[in-house]
């Protein structure tokens, strides 16, 4: 098939792209790129790559339209936001993030029982969370209501004998289910070839913590005041179990997440600081800009603007921004690694978390929001940043 000139150049050209054209939409917001980002080749693979993270948006707001927002329900919503940032502007957490975030007690009762999942063997390990949100905060009884959500679970790849250095992998949007989250990871590879204990956490609302009829679901509606608690959640839990390791002995505890599991890594890094590293993948650090971006292409429905100004969105969600936290993880231990051609999580959004977090070391590579765990450059600079960070790993073997 022979391309058309425009697609045969190496860089993007600087010019728009006529409105009537197919797509057009897509390739003008590629040709504004970001300064920061290398910019990406145009070519056949290239838009490829392009079109299957716009068919998984597009799915996205298939799966989301299936309840179509009311009049009534837009009313709801917006009011429940304006009241939750009406309460956390009065507690003074909007201008001080860091005091919206409880200190969770000891984490005593774990329970384990073993599976297996894509020929991979684990145990299952689960515990009461014990989170519950501030008295008078908005949501609060809608999200003790989520019964699944009150039982914490992870998937957890141990050696027997004496402890060893530990990493915690935190999932992206709509996963939590052991046969996506081990491959993802490698875990496997990562428990044998690097002598790592795995602990692959499940993210509030995800997976067996489910409220809906997929995984994820309820987690961006209503509103934006679920979203809240969902990483209120996932720090509470996250914090206990690092305790609990430290307590069992670990000697050194590291995190790695991607997608909105990268958002998390990135939250985390700013409530502990003793970590051996905090590694951001595909990181979606602004998820209201995101919102704003999909919601003026009509496609999803819980991205829609539902009568609250996007500003004071922005502001409701601070509490939870992984950028309103000064990292406590020292700049030589973080790492962000990002898709140049990714749409869902834009070069904007690591680029914002590099310029957080000092400007770290970042790899990009010439991929999309799901290639990642394939990308040759991204798994040496994982095997890279592990080594860098550990003390007494095994050494990695040069890719091929």
């Amino acid at each position: 098939m022979k391309l058309p000139s425009i697609l045969q150049n190496k860089e993007l050209p600087h010019f728009e792209v006529p409105g009537w054209l197919p797509g057009s939409h897509t390739l003008n917001e590629m040709l504004e790129w970001p300064d920061g980002a290398p910019r990406p080749k145009m070519n056949l693979s290239t838009m490829m790559l392009v079109g299957i993270d716009e068919a998984v948006l597009i799915g996205l707001g298939l799966a989301s339209r299936l309840r179509f927002p009311t009049r009534g329900f837009r009313e709801r919503c917006a009011q429940e936001m304006e009241d939750a940032l009406e309460f956390y502007e009065s507690m003074g957490w909007v201008d001080d993030p860091r005091g919206y975030h409880q200190a969770p007690p000891p984490l005593e009762k774990v329970k384990f029982e073993r599976k297996s999942s894509v020929g991979v063997h684990f145990e299952h390990m689960t515990f009461e969370s014990g989170y519950v949100p501030h008295m008078g905060e908005t949501g609060r009884s809608r999200w003790l209501g989520y019964e699944n959500n009150h039982t914490a679970h992870c998937w957890v790849l141990r050696h027997s004998g004496p402890q060893r250095p530990w990493l915690i992998n935190i999932h992206g949007y709509r996963m939590g289910v052991p046969y996506l989250d081990l491959p993802f990871f490698h875990a496997q590879e990562l428990h044998e070839k690097k002598g790592l204990n795995v602990l692959q956490y499940v993210l509030p609302l995800h997976g067996p913590r489910k409220i809906g009829p997929t995984s994820g679901d309820g987690v961006l509606s209503p509103g934006y005041v679920n979203l809240i608690h969902t990483e209120a959640q996932a720090m509470f839990e996250l914090r206990r179990i690092i305790h609990w390791l430290r307590k069992e002995g670990a000697p050194e505890i590291g995190v790695h997440g991607i997608s909105l599991g990268g958002y998390t890594t990135a939250l985390l890094s700013g409530l502990e600081g003793n970590l051996a590293c905090a590694i951001a993948g595909v990181p979606a650090v602004n998820l209201v800009r995101a919102a704003r971006r999909l919601g003026q292409r009509n496609l999803l429905y819980f991205m829609d603007n539902i009568g609250m100004p996007w500003d004071d969105i922005e502001r409701m969600t601070h509490i939870i921004s992984p950028r309103s936290l000064k990292p406590k993880v020292p700049k030589k231990r973080r790492y962000i690694y990002a898709g140049v051609l990714d749409r869902l999580a834009r070069p904007e959004d690591p680029l914002d978390l590099w310029e957080h977090w000092g400007k770290p070391k970042i790899q990009w590579y010439d991929g999309n929001h799901v290639t990642f765990p394939w990308e040759k450059e991204v798994l040496t600079f994982i095997d890279e940043a592990l080594d860098e960070s550990y003390t007494g790993l095994k050494p990695s073997k040069k890719r091929s």
